[in-house]
């Protein structure tokens, strides 16, 4: 059965070689991406595999719940093959990783009449469904008032882009806000250059990473150093917050969040 993401889930043209572009469309990749760019995390990958998950108190941390639910992301080489790889790496008979964690559960889609306990027990148990009880000795029309009363008070009928708002979804791990995927890739791309930089101890300017993420100021006055003013502040507002969106996301994955 193919399972539904509500948040646009990775595509891949070729798992042995797949395109980029494709992958970087699902928010679930800069997810991952998060995990991988978390020294925290990426540190305590490495403990795990040596100490072969032998200490107890390791076990309860939350660290190690998320670690239980993501494994060791540590790679090398490409990083969409790593993740291309990670991603279809199984958990069980049936699922994947990126099913088990970000694809909404099973669930019988249908109106239907509940008439085996146990499908009863689900269904109070299932808060995306809706357990309606009627007796069969009332008229039809108290029925339906009865039932327009409960659906006015429970439901909320949406259409459109709320069908895929995260907030409504029921899987494991999901994002808490719809956001623009290239928001989140141009914050990934300038704080993987910063800290490429930073590795290589050279020095990144705001102006060489708007460049490099194709950020772009109109010219507002004729003035031309009080363009360059302006479009210095900006290009800095700019930077500023993207990093920060980055920021917060590699710091969120630890604790089983993200955006």
């Amino acid at each position: 059965m193919r399972r539904f993401f509500i948040t646009q889930h990775p595509t891949f043209g070729s798992y042995a070689n797949p395109i980029k572009n494709r992958i970087e469309k699902s928010p679930y990749y800069y997810w991952w991406l998060a995990l991988t760019l978390n020294d925290e995390y990426t540190a305590f990958c490495a403990e795990v595999s040596v100490q072969q998950k032998t200490q107890t108190e390791k076990q309860k941390s939350k660290l190690y719940q998320i670690y239980n639910d993501f494994g060791d992301v540590r790679y090398e080489g490409d990083k969409h093959l790593a993740f291309t790889k990670w991603w279809r790496s199984k958990v069980n008979d049936t699922e994947t990783k990126g099913e088990y964690l970000f694809a909404e559960p099973i669930i019988v889609n249908k109106v239907m009449l509940v008439d085996d306990r146990d499908i009863a027990i689900q269904a109070v148990e299932d808060e995306s469904s809706l357990l309606i009880r009627v007796p069969k000795n009332i008229r039809r029309k108290q029925i339906d008032v009865s039932i327009d009363r409960i659906f006015a008070k429970e439901l909320e009928f949406e259409k459109g882009r709320q069908v895929r708002n995260p907030n409504r979804s029921n899987a494991r791990y999901h994002l808490t806000k719809p956001i623009k995927i290239e928001n989140l890739k141009a914050s990934f791309d300038v704080f993987e250059i910063q800290r490429l930089a930073l590795m290589n101890e050279e020095k990144v300017d705001n102006k060489k990473l708007a460049k490099a993420i194709g950020l772009k100021v109109e010219r507002r006055v004729k003035d031309e150093a009080y363009d360059a003013a302006y479009e210095a502040r900006i290009v800095s507002v700019a930077i500023s917050r993207k990093k920060k969106l980055a920021i917060d996301a590699i710091a969120n994955v630890v604790e089983g969040k993200f955006i």
